[in-house]
């Protein structure tokens, strides 16, 4: 190659690469990922345009049939709810993502940005767990942010999310210690802060992401490699896993906030319904009107990002939210719910359509040289059970729609060199 072109070649590379890198940086922020994603997505609406033979090739068609899966039921929905105008609106707004997850699926199917993305989320990962610690212990991270001594929110200030951000990501934190196992025996116990972080971020919804997502990657591998622990792994695994448990076991010890936490949490399972109300942090109410709304309106719902706007109209009269703000709230805090009662029906089929094609994807990879990490991602943000952020919402949904494009470049067969 021309020193010309390569060096064009290679500023291409690192462009792409940076952009989608910055997009991943700016989920720190409130509202400023939203820029790249629009420049991703205008970008993406051209290739689209300009290049249209890449529409029908097996990856894009792919991309193109979990997008549907999802939006489709939000069309139908805000064209079937009587507040037309705000529900399409959402629908439509929605549409940004498939042109910006094209952008990110062919840049990534470059080997060399590819390599770069991945490298650079880790690292950016491993930044947001060295600066977590930093706040933990100094008071205040890298940025000034300050740590009130119950909630960590580390690069996340002033929000909840470092403890949602990192269960996300762990399948990729989880894949460098285990890619590098042989080489760096020890490197295990870069889970230690991690486990520390995540305990001290009190997001119970972050907890059960992380676990399930750990034990669904060692399930993966261990079905990939083909693998038996013999007497020396087990030792391996057995002392690691000792370490991490004493580890958690102390922090909860140390940590007055953990306890009560914990302590909070284990209401759940009183009979007593005061208790389970303080226990789900008063969002028994939330699911219920979600059920009423969905059995009101079961075949699609009351339309995307419509549950905010019906729920005084569903709401018991002795309701805690109506009672404390006088609107509700914006969603259920129930994925699988929140769902029911805005897309109905038809929206829960192509969940179910989702989770079934992309879980397939997943289980029976052929292309990938170990568990396909990205994927795993994106279903660990979109667990049905999770109870956080808006499904519909613009946040989440630009998370999930970076993920699933950037695991379906890696997984294709085609990902050419660079």
């Amino acid at each position: 190659m021309q020193p010309q072109k390569k060096f064009l070649s290679d500023m291409d590379v690192y462009a792409k690469a940076s952009l989608i890198l910055l997009t991943l940086a700016l989920f720190a922020t409130e509202n400023l990922v939203h820029y790249p994603v629009a420049l991703m997505s205008l970008l993406g609406l051209v290739q689209m345009v300009v290049d249209r033979r890449k529409h029908w090739d097996t990856v894009s068609r792919f991309l193109f049939a979990l997008f549907g899966m999802i939006w489709f039921p939000m069309l139908v929905a805000s064209i079937a709810t009587y507040e037309i105008g705000r529900e399409m609106e959402t629908s439509i707004l929605y549409l940004h993502f498939l042109p910006a997850a094209y952008f990110v699926l062919h840049a990534c199917r470059d080997a060399a940005v590819s390599r770069l993305v991945t490298a650079g989320t880790v690292a950016f990962v491993g930044f947001v767990v060295l600066d977590a610690l930093v706040q933990l212990t100094l008071q205040s991270n890298l940025l000034g942010y300050p740590y009130d001594g119950s909630v960590l929110k580390g690069l996340f200030y002033p929000k909840q999310r470092l403890g949602l951000f990192l269960a996300v990501f762990s399948p990729l934190y989880l894949d460098l210690i285990v890619r590098w196992r042989h080489r760096m025996p020890y490197l295990w116990m870069l889970l230690i802060p991690i486990v520390v972080i995540m305990l001290m971020s009190l997001k119970r919804s972050a907890w059960v992401m992380i676990s399930v997502t750990v034990v669904a990657y060692f399930a993966l591998f261990l079905r990939h490699e083909r693998m038996k622990l013999t007497g020396f792994h087990f030792s391996s695994v057995a002392v690691a896993a000792a370490t991490l448990i004493m580890v958690g076991v102390l922090t909860v010890s140390l940590s007055p906030v953990v306890q009560n936490r914990l302590s909070t949490t284990l209401g759940i399972l009183s009979g007593d319904s005061e208790t389970v109300a303080e226990a789900t942090a008063y969002r028994v109410p939330l699911w219920r009107t979600a059920y009423i709304m969905f059995k009101d309106n079961w075949l699609v719902g009351v339309g995307p990002r419509g549950y905010r706007h019906a729920y005084v109209d569903y709401a018991a009269d002795t309701d805690f939210w109506v009672a404390r703000n006088g609107i509700g709230q914006t969603h259920p805090h129930l994925l699988v719910l929140e769902v029911a009662a805005e897309t109905g029906v038809l929206g829960l089929l192509g969940l179910l359509g989702f989770y079934a094609t992309l879980g397939y994807k997943v289980i029976n990879n052929t292309s990938w040289s170990r568990v396909p990490v990205w994927l795993l991602c994106a279903l660990t943000a979109w667990f049905p059970l999770n109870t956080h952020l808006a499904f519909y919402g613009s946040y989440w949904s630009t998370l999930v729609w970076l993920l699933i494009p950037i695991g379906l470049a890696l997984g294709s067969e085609r990902q050419s060199g660079g």
